[in-house]
């Protein structure tokens, strides 16, 4: 964990892993420090803002390099569960599980039975980058993006899961797609998930 001053009333906390900075997002949310305002997750960051008032850069840092990189317990999370149906029929499947040594539906299978968090939204309007997923599903990006990717599609990066808010181009590993509204102008809010939602995938 490396702890940076960020502006006068923040700081940027860099970890090594996707894993421990959603972890300790979440552990922040459930028992922030003194003086916190608000923490704000990356891939493998946290910005956490604070009063000036009610402490100090040097004193916040010390509190949060002490802090166990764990993550809460069930109980403490207070987040429902969104569950979103997926059409596992992505192009890039096969390439998936011959990269992983699964057959099609282990793959599937284990990622299906992981239980993930939205960890940030970016890259595009509506993006969502998820964390929590089965180590063994760790996979590169393509070599070459595709230039049309449809909206809903599920890839796989890394150890992240992402969801594509709309068509586009993009370089993440296909291997299905959401069938649910992720997204309705009507419905409060508009957006079905947000950072720090908890998600589950199941099988449309």
């Amino acid at each position: 964990m490396i702890v940076h001053s960020y502006g006068s009333a923040a700081l940027l906390i860099e970890l090594d892993t996707t894993a421990d900075a959603t972890a300790l997002q979440e552990r922040m949310q459930v028992r922030p420090p003194a003086g916190t305002i608000e923490t704000m997750p990356g891939i493998r960051t946290v910005l956490v803002r604070f009063d000036p008032s009610a402490t100090d850069a040097e004193s916040l840092a010390r509190t949060i390099v002490d802090i166990e990189i764990e993550p809460p317990t069930p109980s403490e999370l207070t987040t429902d569960s969104v569950q979103l149906r997926v059409d596992y029929s992505g192009p890039d499947l096969d390439d998936v599980a011959a990269h992983t040594g699964l057959s099609r539906g282990d793959v599937v299978d284990a990622h299906q039975a992981a239980c993930y968090r939205v960890l940030m939204v970016g890259m595009a309007p509506g993006f969502y980058f998820l964390s929590g997923g089965d180590a063994r599903l760790r996979t590169p990006r393509r070599g070459t993006p595709r230039t049309d990717v449809p909206k809903g599609a599920l890839g796989l990066a890394g150890d992240l899961t992402g969801i594509y808010p709309r068509r586009g181009p993009g370089g993440w590993q296909l291997i299905g797609q959401v069938v649910d509204d992720l997204w309705h102008p009507t419905r409060i809010p508009a957006a079905l998930l947000a950072p720090g939602t908890t998600v589950r995938f199941t099988a449309a």
